[in-house]
């Protein structure tokens, strides 16, 4: 990898993060969200990635051809695994760029979908503002340590997503195959219009609603179908 390496330290400030202006705005702002330090490795991939950020704007209730325009540029960056998850550290920096949550979501999704490898990490438990839609059409295995916002998995196909903290809502609208797991708590609307694979939750869940096919369990106990 070219140029040089350099650490720098983001601290991120426990304010209120606002609800999104979108088709979810009936959707109660988030609480307070206690984040920490997480240290950035600044490098020539990062820059990289960082003016793909910057060069394509937020469309918003647009949030699939979002996706698209990210993973058509980011398939000509030679990114790695450790990449990926640096750059999750690092969009601490774009949280006063408009519809953050929903950019960071799609943005992060497109990079492990369209990344060479299976196994990835992101992290979000540096935020004020947990990601939408993390893994939005999902084919590959992603660990991610902290919350998420609402519409996980949205559209997954396959592979697996698990969550070490908590999710606000709507987790895997669409889901077609593979498996989610939830280890904190979940919100309400759970398997939205879900077609097939597995929801797992862990710990206090709300509603389901419109589950069409697939799985859900909770601690371990088949609640959908019954």
């Amino acid at each position: 990898m070219a140029g040089a390496l350099a650490k720098r330290e983001v601290v991120v400030a426990v304010v209120p993060a606002l609800a999104m202006a979108n088709r979810f705005g009936r959707y109660k702002p988030e609480t307070e969200r206690t984040v920490r330090k997480v240290e950035v490795v600044e490098n020539e991939t990062l820059e990289k990635l960082k003016e793909v950020w910057k060069a394509i704007p937020s469309k918003d209730r647009y949030w699939d051809r979002y996706y698209g325009d990210v993973a058509k540029r980011v398939s000509w960056i030679r990114y790695s695994v450790s990449d990926v998850e640096n750059f999750s550290l690092a969009i601490a920096g774009f949280q006063g760029d408009e519809n953050f949550g929903y950019k960071a979501g799609m943005f992060l999704s497109a990079l492990v979908n369209v990344g060479m490898l299976y196994d990835y990490v992101v992290h979000t438990v540096h935020l004020e503002i947990a990601p939408y839609a993390l893994g939005y059409e999902n084919i590959k295995r992603v660990t991610v340590d902290g919350d998420v916002n609402y519409m996980l998995g949205w559209d997954m196909k396959c592979g697996e997503i698990a969550v070490t903290g908590n999710a606000r809502g709507m987790i895997g609208e669409g889901l077609k195959g593979g498996r989610i797991r939830i280890c904190g708590d979940a919100g309400d609307q759970i398997g939205e219009w879900m077609l097939g694979g597995e929801i797992w939750l862990e710990s206090a869940m709300g509603s389901i609603h419109n589950v069409q096919g697939g799985k859900i369990f909770h601690k371990g106990e088949l609640i959908f179908p019954r």
